[in-house]
């Protein structure tokens, strides 16, 4: 067991100092989430600043979403870093060590989440210089960044399965957009969920990251709505366990 934490531990740290030194990849994964708060909050402040259920304004009740997509966004990606040691070779030494097999995959996963994690946190500050105030305050945050940690576990968990299972670029790329945007979209990222058309608001029902969405804007907003914080616990708990049991079964069919 001590091996396992160990290993996982030194492969995480070697997953950031990978990240560290591309400054330009760290600098791009927040310009986009940043371009959210600036400029659409702005955009859409006419046309949904005044609906129910917004807050303050439209910068209140759209941060949230701009934390959650940023997760969402940077490990859903993850799986091209292990696609990065494989074609480089890299795997196949880690696996010719005494390595535990398991380490080497969580150390991808938990990596990404970390990186992400600290993306979201730096919305949150941006956001509260730009006026946004936080109902639970640092207590909330932190655990809004649990939420949204959970979520980024489940999608890192998968993006490196995913990679494992089909092993190109392109496909991944391919498969990883083809569900990240429907996501957002079939969400209350945007607008709450009683603005949106019928069917819509039944489908976020399913979406997990409306899940987490619904936690960390009611933590912003409301206080501690612990029906919804509950359920979008359970819900993003498990499928972060049924996502990094996917990867590990991928991983270990890889290293057969």
């Amino acid at each position: 067991m001590m091996n396992a934490l160990a290993d996982t531990w030194h492969i995480v740290v070697r997953g950031l100092r990978s990240r560290i030194r591309m400054p330009v990849f760290i600098f791009m994964s927040l310009f986009q989430p940043i371009l959210w708060l600036l400029l659409f909050t702005q955009l859409f402040e006419k046309s949904f600043g005044s609906m129910p259920g917004m807050g303050d304004n439209y910068l209140q009740f759209f941060t949230p979403g701009v934390v959650v997509m940023t997760v969402l966004f940077g490990s859903a990606f993850a799986g091209f870093g292990l696609l990065m040691m494989m074609d480089m070779g890299i795997l196949s030494k880690m696996l010719a060590t005494p390595v535990t097999r398991v380490s080497i995959i969580m150390g991808q996963v938990i990596a990404a989440v970390v990186v992400s994690i600290i993306q979201a946190a730096i919305i949150f500050v941006i956001a509260a210089i730009m006026g946004v105030h936080v109902a639970t305050g640092v207590p909330g945050v932190l655990l809004a960044l649990f939420i949204v940690a959970l979520l980024g576990l489940a999608f890192a968990a998968f993006s490196n399965g995913l990679a494992l299972l089909v092993k190109r670029q392109e496909t991944v790329m391919a498969t990883t957009n083809l569900f990240t945007m429907p996501l957002m979209f079939l969400s209350s990222t945007m607008m709450p969920g009683g603005a949106l058309p019928g069917w819509l608001n039944t489908v976020r029902h399913f979406n997990p990251v409306d899940y987490a969405v619904v936690g960390v804007r009611g933590l912003v907003l409301e206080g501690y709505v612990w029906s919804d914080l509950w359920r979008s616990l359970v819900v993003l708990g498990a499928l972060s366990v049924a996502a990094v049991i996917f990867a590990t079964l991928m991983f270990r069919r890889q290293a057969e």
